[in-house]
């Protein structure tokens, strides 16, 4: 229930930074077009649920391998992504927009002998409201989602072994809400800070038995044919983000 709170926190952060346009600062261009880069640094909502040694051989009339963490082993990461913007009032200050972007999570557990790695490549478009000086936008589209996990193991005789598990790659369809202040740099440039959360596996949820062991499915579902095995999974993150807006027109 936590990580749905803060989930709907940053909505409501959203959706009241009019508050927030008082601040005095000199007002940005508003182009026809324009497209942004930025990067962020990704924090998971529950990442005290995150042990990445989580990952455990549930069995009930077969064998399958599942997460009992309840964020699939993340915990914090690295994001790039590039927006297109078109503005579509005379004001110029509502725009539709197209993102591309890619998420990275690397982290160890247990003094380093247990890793997980998750990468997500998304698509979403959205709309976006700038006044030229704090911008709030919503967004929702497409995420491949993939990922490993990594075991180094102790023998009695102190011998080590590894296991690598890798997850095929799963779509999902998420959404995204941020805001942030724009700064003006120059008649062609402005440099932005902002604040996103974002859900990027609201749905469709499945849980597949694999028949490898080394190859599994991203179970995110509570329930594989109507045995409830560890829980609903969700990937929601906060991102801390800056990045510089080029005006096309």
């Amino acid at each position: 229930m936590k990580k749905y709170l803060i989930f709907c926190f940053t909505i409501l952060i959203v959706l009241n930074f009019s508050s927030f346009s008082q601040i005095k600062i000199k007002s940005a261009k508003l182009p026809k077009y324009s497209v942004s880069a930025s990067i962020g640094y990704n924090f998971v909502v529950g990442s005290a649920n995150g042990n990445v040694y989580d990952l455990s051989i549930l069995e009930s009339g077969y064998s399958s391998n599942a997460f009992t963490s309840k964020n699939l082993g993340m915990q914090q990461g690295a994001g790039i992504a590039v927006t297109g913007k078109m503005s579509i009032n005379k004001k110029r200050n509502l725009r539709l927009t197209g993102m591309i972007g890619y998420d990275h999570f690397y982290n160890t557990g247990d003094k380093g002998r247990n890793r997980t790695r998750w990468q997500i490549f998304s698509l979403y478009p959205g709309i976006e409201f700038n006044n030229g000086k704090v911008f709030a936008s919503m967004e929702a589209g497409y995420s491949l989602v993939f990922g490993a996990w990594q075991s180094d193991v102790v023998f009695p005789d102190n011998s080590t072994s590894n296991i690598y598990v890798k997850f095929k790659p799963a779509s999902r369809i998420g959404a995204a809400v941020g805001t942030g202040i724009v700064f003006k740099m120059n008649r062609k440039m402005n440099f932005t800070v902002g604040l996103k959360g974002v859900w990027a596996n609201i749905f469709p949820k499945f849980n597949k038995t694999s028949s490898s062991g080394y190859e599994l499915y991203i179970n995110d579902s509570a329930n594989n044919n109507g045995i409830e095995i560890g829980g609903t999974k969700e990937i929601i993150y906060l991102q801390l983000n800056t990045g510089i807006t080029f005006s096309l027109k």
